[in-house]
């Protein structure tokens, strides 16, 4: 009976230090991109008491309890030293201690790939993009970041089959040819150098990959600069990689990066934190020209090359993206960056744009199965935001045109019998046209009681 007691009293120990913890080192911190729940409030944004407290409390209890990460760290050491696997479902274990994204598996098996359509709409989504833009005087250019395993495949561990064919970002790429759109190959230049330049433990490019990027935009908008991959002198720098630190919270391994020893002039104009920030304005008084890039993660290590270069920069990493920056900005080049992993958004976040006029067709009336909601839009004063769907079945290359009080305007195609519209107030009621079977044809939409699409 003793024995019995002194094993649970050890046992309620055990389950007590967590609790305890927390009182002498507070709760646990995320590691990486990790996102843990807020302390549990005891009212809710009412004022009310909150219901859901308990939930709260144990979900709070759950992801924070103290040394949380060092026994995440602890455990995931010796899974993948035991199993050669990565229990983080976000991070692959490659070979030569590589760690890829798990985001970018379904790229890299060929699965998920979006449809003849999505892909169209894509495209049509930047060609309206490159319309605004020069409509407002400023060149447009589109790159795609591309996936790390979709350059180094060989790093993958072999139970992962590479996928065969056209991927999204060469659909996507051939379907930007046909429509005009100015577009930056990444890919083709990353592989031809030869060298490593995206980091071991990190989902990232290194400085020198950037640096790489940022020659191939010049060079595509026919700018003038010397170049920074190959030609700079470097100093090493080491710091823990996002995948690794997913990995192994606690870990202190670190990957070797460069550091480029060039004189740097820009200064920043907002108020800066980090890369992280969703705005970051710039100005170089040697540089030429004012910029705005659309931008996520890989503009990190991008951004600083191509401040140096313009006079005036702002790099925003919000989504949709806002064609307003173009005119508050004054600017007259337009970058947007997206990585291979979610070129969806392009047609999930269409852009905040007003939908251009177009000539009036020719249209039989026919059965659609159309229907659309309509918001203010905040960024746009005198716009309301239409988002409708549709059930009929679109050609492929099948622009959606809205016929609204007199004038058709295009809206943005936003993927399988979806659309947008950023329309001018009292123009929202419209009848849809597009084509189908090779003709056009049209429904009144009608407007519905709850959200589409």
């Amino acid at each position: 009976m003793r024995r019995h007691r002194a094993f649970l009293a050890l046992f309620l120990a055990l389950c007590l230090i967590p609790s305890l913890g927390l009182a002498v080192f507070g709760p646990a911190q995320p590691a990486a991109n990790e996102v843990l729940p807020a302390a549990p409030a005891w009212t809710d944004a009412d004022g009310r008491p909150n219901a859901a407290y308990l939930n709260d409390l144990s979900d709070w209890l759950d992801r924070r309890f103290a040394l949380r990460q060092e026994l995440v760290t602890a455990e995931h050491r010796l899974v993948t030293a035991v199993f050669r696997t990565a229990p983080e479902e976000d991070v692959i274990l490659g070979k030569d201690g590589w760690l890829f994204y798990g985001e970018t598996l379904a790229d890299y098996e060929g699965l998920g790939r979006m449809t003849d359509r999505e892909i169209w709409c894509a495209a049509r989504s930047l060609a309206l993009m490159q319309e605004r833009c020069a409509a407002l005087g400023a060149r447009f250019l589109f790159t795609i970041a591309p996936n790390k395993n979709s350059l180094y495949g060989d790093r993958m561990p072999d139970r992962y089959p590479q996928g065969t064919g056209e991927g999204n970002a060469a659909a996507l790429a051939a379907a930007l040819a046909d429509q005009g759109v100015a577009y930056a190959d990444l890919f083709t230049p990353l592989r031809e150098t030869g060298a490593v330049l995206y980091r071991a433990q990190d989902s990232h490019w290194t400085q020198e990959g950037a640096g790489l990027a940022a020659d191939v935009l010049r060079t595509a908008l026919g700018r003038d600069g010397t170049p920074w991959y190959g030609g700079a002198t470097r100093t090493v720098r080491e710091e823990v990689g996002d995948l690794y630190a997913m990995l192994y919270p606690t870990g202190t391994e670190r990957d070797a990066d460069v550091l480029y020893d060039r004189s740097f002039g820009y200064v920043y104009t907002s108020s800066f934190r980090s890369a992280e920030d969703n705005l970051i304005r710039t100005a170089c008084e040697t540089g030429t020209g004012r910029l705005l890039m659309f931008r996520d993660s890989f503009g990190n290590a991008l951004h600083p090359l191509l401040a140096e270069e313009y006079a005036a920069a702002c790099f925003s990493r919000v989504t949709p993206y806002d064609l307003g920056l173009i005119e508050s900005e004054g600017a007259d080049t337009v970058i947007v960056e997206l990585v291979e992993r979610n070129l969806r958004w392009l047609i999930d976040r269409p852009a905040v744009l007003p939908a251009p006029e177009r000539a009036d067709v020719a249209a039989a009336p026919a059965e659609l199965g159309a229907s659309y909601t309509v918001a203010p839009c905040e960024q746009c004063p005198g716009y309301v935001t239409v988002t409708g769907a549709y059930t009929a079945a679109a050609d492929t290359t099948s622009p959606v045109l809205l016929r609204a009080g007199g004038v058709v305007y295009e809206a943005t195609p936003t993927g399988e019998g979806r659309y947008t519209a950023l329309l001018p107030e009292g123009a929202a009621d419209h009848t849809l046209l597009l084509t189908s079977g090779g003709r056009w044809v049209a429904e009144h939409a009608a407007l519905a009681a709850v959200p589409v699409g």
